[in-house]
């Protein structure tokens, strides 16, 4: 007993020191935004996302197959079964699920995180290219649209076609759940976008996004539409990304763009650019929680762009007052803002998508020469301190 007590005691007087806290990470930063990780594949890229969970990032390719990659370790795994791309990816929201659309029109599940994923429901969703697919934020339904210009809602259950929807005169190019209201907006080839109410599968708006289009006279063809489209965590805001000011597409000589609109009153309120001009495809577009937003762009030159934002950098202009003002002025004040960017990295590849981290510090991006890199945005974390081994006394 007594030696027990002295033991106590002995813990007492000289407890152990604490195990040290790790350090805070570096506060985010989008201006020293720099790489932290790479995974290869040997075919060009299409698109990418990374789960809800932060264990993968996914992404399409062009041989057909979709590849996980754990960002943690790299290890590879493929998913076979498309029979053409993978243009758009998606996920439940406890991540368990991946949804792929495919240009060979097919809507694919998949149970995301097995060892060795394959598809245990497989739907003809389009005849011809099945270019979006997104999960409804209750995670019960999906929308896709494609070539054939239908929108359609499915059971994510059952697989069941529960709602088409038409009206599009040409190619949709992506769809999007609003957050919280039911709505669901694509956005085709020539730039309109349609909102549509799937309860009750009809149109009910139309907004004119026009400046994302243009003819190509060189190949005798129009080009635009969305390559990306995101609502803002509150709805309050729809991004889309694609091009304007097209010579020849083909040749990557148009410019990249992002069109934000307000949801209140579905407008145009801002036009994002890059502050130094730059041709190619704005082929992804998030927001970010701290407020400011990302978009990467392919660059006609064979690189790529990553662009950052912020919103209060360029006030939306008051309208003039009731009776006030002239035709051009109140014209003038409903003019977006063209809002030019606060930051730019520069990509050694062009960019064919983007996906954030759930903690949003990294940006995983994937591009054409068959990469995903993961880019961190903040500074590097310090160098730990060598501990000094005390000396003992003489």
């Amino acid at each position: 007993m007594s030696d027990a007590k002295t033991d106590q005691n002995a813990a007492t007087e000289n407890p152990q020191p604490e195990a040290a806290s790790s350090p805070a990470p570096p506060p985010i930063d989008p201006t020293q935004t720099h790489q932290v990780a790479e995974f290869k594949h040997d075919k060009a890229l299409t698109t990418c996302r990374i789960d809800p969970a932060g264990r993968f990032v996914f992404a399409g390719a062009e041989d057909s197959n979709v590849y996980r990659w754990e960002l943690a370790t790299g290890e590879k795994t493929v998913l076979v079964g498309h029979e053409s791309w993978v243009r758009s990816l998606d996920f439940s929201p406890d991540g368990e699920r991946l949804y792929t659309a495919g240009w060979d029109g097919q809507l694919r599940w998949w149970v995301a995180n097995a060892i060795q994923p394959e598809s245990f429901r497989v739907v003809q969703a389009h005849h011809g290219f099945a270019r979006w697919v997104q999960t409804s934020p209750c995670g019960k339904l999906l929308a896709t649209c494609g070539n054939d210009k239908f929108v359609r809602v499915w059971d994510v259950a059952t697989g069941t076609q529960l709602v088409e929807m038409t009206g599009h005169r040409r190619h949709p190019y992506a769809v999007a759940f609003h957050p919280t209201d039911g709505t669901l907006v694509s956005e085709d080839l020539m730039g309109e976008v349609f909102v549509w109410d799937p309860r009750k599968s009809r149109r009910v708006a139309t907004i004119d996004a026009s400046i994302m289009t243009g003819y190509d006279n060189k190949f005798a063809a129009d080009m635009g539409g969305a390559r990306d489209m995101c609502f803002s965590a509150n709805g309050t805001t729809l991004a889309c990304a694609g091009i304007t000011n097209v010579v020849n597409s083909f040749a990557g000589q148009q410019d990249p763009i992002i069109v934000l609109i307000d949801w209140a009153s579905q407008k145009i309120t801002h036009h994002l650019q890059a502050k130094e001009k730059s041709t190619g495809i704005m082929w992804g577009i998030r927001f970010h929680p701290n407020g400011f937003l990302v978009g990467a762009v392919a660059k006609q030159n064979g690189r790529g762009e990553l662009l950052f934002w912020k919103r209060e950098d360029a006030p939306v202009a008051k309208p003039p007052a009731a009776g006030n003002g002239t035709v051009a002025q109140v014209a003038a004040s409903e003019k977006p803002i063209e809002l030019k960017s606060f930051h730019a990295l520069q990509l050694d590849k062009c960019a064919r998508g983007i996906d954030f981290t759930p903690d949003a510090r990294r940006i995983a991006i994937a591009h054409n020469d068959g990469s995903v890199r993961v880019y961190e945005m903040a500074a590097n974390k310090p160098a730990a301190a060598e501990k000094t081994a005390e000396q003992a006394p003489a």
